[in-house]
């Protein structure tokens, strides 16, 4: 199914004739919506626009008027906010005949295309990410986020053997378009089945081991992970990274695809706070005197806000796409303190770095909360 990239335009091109008359106007009606997919034309649209043939042609480009109805919002629960755009056309010719075409259902993204991907970029791969290979914390959870436009099926492997599979099953709901797998499961199937292929190790089958087997955190120790997608197969290596010294960072923007993408920041972290204020000079005399105790300099409506500067730890030359995404990205928070948060990444400037030129490839990239660290929302 088609998709619209809402931060690249997106086109619509009409120059269609009846009977040999041309194309005089025409009307775009769209309609945007959560739920199932619907050709249901009794709604009203969200938008009425009309547009006077040139040539006999019309374009209409609708991602601005889109992406005003996408928000996109992480609390650390990785779900999708994909939403349907549904539109038609009403066409008058130049004999005054008219017709409507059948309504189309598309996909709306909060992503974009590369200048040379052309007009109406798709991106339409399975894993909504450019890289192939994951790097992530030690016993951190891996979410990768799967565009489901049928059946799919995604496979957990160590060592060639496959360890669980889970089945994505295609919806007409905007909410399941996009589904996030994880490698972690509260399955009590699953943690006996890592338990029995340990070498004289077995779960007892007891009521009580398995209530507590189904309330413990069970991770899938994989270093692949397979989706099969009608077919059509594509792979993603897993490293993990032990990290003893430094505190990793996990920071989750929203990426090309339009879908939240984590990436690890392993090294060094420098944390500090610029200030804000204004001041006015004040009158502290009083009967002739002052005190020496008053303040004649009186500052008001101080504001600091936090930055962080943050070191990759050493990737490979493939991440320069992922680093790239992640400084275009308007969306990003990160994983701090056990809280999630929002963050605008402060580095304007980004220098691929290459293992010829760089030998190792560390990235430091400057960062800062979104909010005052003085809570003054009223």
């Amino acid at each position: 199914m088609s998709k619209i990239n809402v931060r690249s335009p997106y086109f619509i091109t009409d120059n269609s004739t009846n009977s040999g008359s041309a194309l005089a106007s025409a009307t775009l009606y769209i309609r945007i919506y959560t739920g199932a997919a619907s050709t249901n034309s009794g709604q009203t649209p969200e938008y009425t626009i009309n547009s006077t043939a040139i040539n006999g042609s019309v374009t209409f480009e609708v991602s601005e008027l889109v992406r005003d109805y996408i928000e996109n919002t992480f609390d650390g629960d990785y779900t999708g906010s994909i939403k349907w755009f549904n539109y038609n056309i009403k066409r008058t010719y130049e004999d005054t005949s008219v017709s409507i075409t059948s309504q189309q259902n598309l996909a709306i993204f909060d992503g974009y295309g590369y200048f040379e991907d052309g007009a109406n970029p798709q991106n339409l791969q399975s894993a909504l990410q450019s890289n192939t290979t994951i790097f992530t914390n030690d016993f951190a959870n891996i979410n990768i986020p799967i565009h489901v436009t049928e059946d799919t099926t995604v496979s957990y492997l160590k060592d060639g053997e496959i360890i669980f599979t889970k089945d994505l099953v295609y919806s007409t709901n905007s909410a399941d378009q996009v589904q996030y797998v994880q490698n972690s499961s509260l399955d009590a199937d699953v943690f006996k089945k890592r338990v029995d292929a340990i070498e004289d190790t077995t779960v007892e089958a007891f009521n009580c081991v398995k209530n507590i087997a189904s309330d413990v955190y069970q991770e899938f120790d994989a270093d692949s992970i397979y989706i099969d997608k009608g077919g059509v197969i594509e792979v993603i290596k897993i490293e993990e990274v032990e990290e003893c010294k430094y505190n990793p960072y996990k920071v989750t923007f929203v990426n090309k695809f339009g879908a939240l993408q984590d990436l690890w920041f392993f090294k060094r972290s420098n944390l500090s706070l610029n200030t804000q204020q204004e001041s006015y000079k004040a009158n502290i005399v009083t009967d002739g005197t002052y005190s020496i105790n008053s303040r004649q300099k009186t500052v008001f409506n101080k504001t600091g806000m936090e930055r962080l500067q943050l070191n990759t730890g050493f990737y490979p030359e493939s991440y320069n796409e992922v680093f790239r995404q992640l400084t275009l990205s308007e969306e990003v928070w990160i994983e701090y303190d056990g809280d999630t948060l929002p963050i605008s990444v402060m580095s304007s400037s980004l220098n691929y770095k290459t293992s010829v030129n760089d030998k190792l490839i560390n990235y430091t990239i400057d960062v800062e909360f979104a909010n005052n660290k003085i809570n003054n929302i009223r």
